[in-house]
């Protein structure tokens, strides 16, 4: 009983040392402020703005960071991912905790939206969904 005890407890603090720190990204249909940044939004019409804002987890000592936003779907040959849209940004020194833009889609359906640091592309920063109807 002890023996199992210490190998869960070991197996524990193994998942708990490889977890990444996430940020968060928020969206809403207006341009986020101090007033609506609470109000998050999660389904969005066709041809609509989805404005989000990205809070990184602390600060990016880069300058670039690269925004990605995929559709999952049935019909895209890699497991359901269908990438869309993919832009780097360049962050100005005051923006090296956040950053703010808007983009709009013009097809229905479930999306994922992520965020990288430029020198790290193979773990987001932070990835939230939301839905087009």
């Amino acid at each position: 009983m002890k023996k199992l005890f210490l190998i869960s407890l070991t197996f524990l603090f193994l998942l708990v040392g490889c977890t990444y720190e996430r940020g968060i990204i928020l969206f809403n249909t207006q341009p986020i402020t101090k007033e609506n940044a609470l109000s998050d939004a999660k389904v969005f019409s066709v041809g609509q703005r989805v404005y989000y804002l990205f809070i990184a987890p602390r600060r990016m000592e880069n300058k670039y960071i690269r925004v990605q936003i995929f559709k999952m779907t049935d019909k895209a040959p890699w497991g359901g991912n269908e990438v869309v849209r993919t832009k780097d940004f360049r962050l100005m020194k005051d923006e090296r905790y956040y950053h703010s833009d808007y983009f709009t889609l013009h097809s229905a359906g479930r999306y994922v939206m992520q965020v990288f640091s430029i020198d790290d592309l193979q773990h987001p920063l932070s990835l939230n969904d939301f839905y087009i109807k």
